[in-house]
């Protein structure tokens, strides 16, 4: 029997440290792809936002909030492979920058949602919509996210798991902490804002459909694009939280097993999307450009090369 357990020991440690792996290098991959992109991005619409649209201040807080998620990747990698070594604070506090910024995020595309689609269909009323009113959205933006975020603060500590390295996880003081945790994490980060995506979209093409503009139809593309994007990339996570829920309901400790290896591979899923949505800007850079034109000085649009080198906006 003892023999038996010990088997079953070292397999589930073997499993945990091949799940670790790859989920090390997903976070890597997204790391080296994702960092620069988004570094130049920066750089580029910060350079020419004199006067630039509210699409491109939202475009350009996107891309902080991309990039801030993914400037922590690599101290994430070495607390899988090796542990966490820095202490309760930091732990903490990382946590709660990576919730911070993937709050953000999510605000900012549904913010752009409701933007495109009151600035399309009501132009009068977002005129009427003064330019400080609109930069201090942004400041809400970012509040907001700072609130739904703080959980983090209180829930994260360092812990010593079985195989003996400490981590940086969840700590949860009852099942329903948890529960109501995972619930509105899936609801706040999509359930709410792909449904706000979905249905502004859908209503912003039944009503414009009529156009054959090519700038309206790549940006049409773009959009649908996003949304896939979003969708794939986000869904699994959060099924995983669905997961978790119904395991921990249930008391099933084989669901809640699976639940936990699955978890890291999902949870490091979400980060694609910091690297994917750059890529489909630099695709669409001829609609960006217009849309910059617009409002800009001609001679700070960007250029089609520039775009192509590593102009990469991050999520719409």
């Amino acid at each position: 029997m003892q023999q038996q357990l010990n088997i079953s020991n070292i397999s589930s440690i073997v499993q945990a440290s091949l799940e670790m792996q790859v989920t090390s290098a997903m976070l890597g991959l997204c790391f080296a792809l994702g960092v620069p992109g988004n570094l130049v991005v920066v750089v580029v619409l910060r350079r020419g936002l004199a006067g630039g649209s509210f699409t491109l201040w939202l475009m350009l807080n996107l891309a902080v909030s991309d990039l801030l998620t993914l400037l922590t990747l690599p101290v994430w990698i070495t607390t899988l492979l090796h542990g966490w070594t820095l202490g309760s604070v930091p732990c903490k506090l990382l946590s709660y920058l990576v919730y911070w910024s993937l709050y953000t995020s999510v605000l900012c595309v549904t913010l752009l949602s409701v933007q495109r689609y009151v600035q399309v269909l009501y132009p009068q009323r977002w005129a009427e919509l003064k330019s400080v009113w609109r930069r201090s959205l942004l400041g809400l933006v970012w509040a907001l996210g700072a609130i739904l975020s703080s959980h983090a603060l209180v829930q994260r500590e360092v812990r010593l798991k079985r195989d003996g390295f400490p981590r940086c996880l969840e700590h949860y003081r009852w099942f329903g902490e948890q529960v109501f945790t995972l619930l509105m994490e899936s609801l706040l980060l999509f359930v709410v804002p792909f449904s706000i995506l979905a249905s502004l979209y859908a209503a912003l093409h039944r009503k414009v459909k009529q156009t054959t503009r090519s700038g309206h139809r790549r940006m049409k593309k773009l959009v649908i694009s996003i949304i896939v994007v979003f969708f794939i990339f986000s869904i699994p996570i959060h099924l995983n939280n669905m997961l978790t829920i119904v395991a921990v309901s249930w008391g099933s400790h084989d669901l809640l097993q699976l639940s936990k290896v699955t978890g890291g591979i999902s949870g490091a899923l979400t980060f694609i999307n910091s690297c994917v949505n750059p890529f489909l800007y630099a695709f669409s850079h001829r609609a960006l450009r217009q849309s910059k034109a617009k409002t800009l000085n001609p001679a700070l649009s960007l250029n089609s090369t520039s775009v192509l080198e590593g102009t990469r906006s991050s999520t719409l």
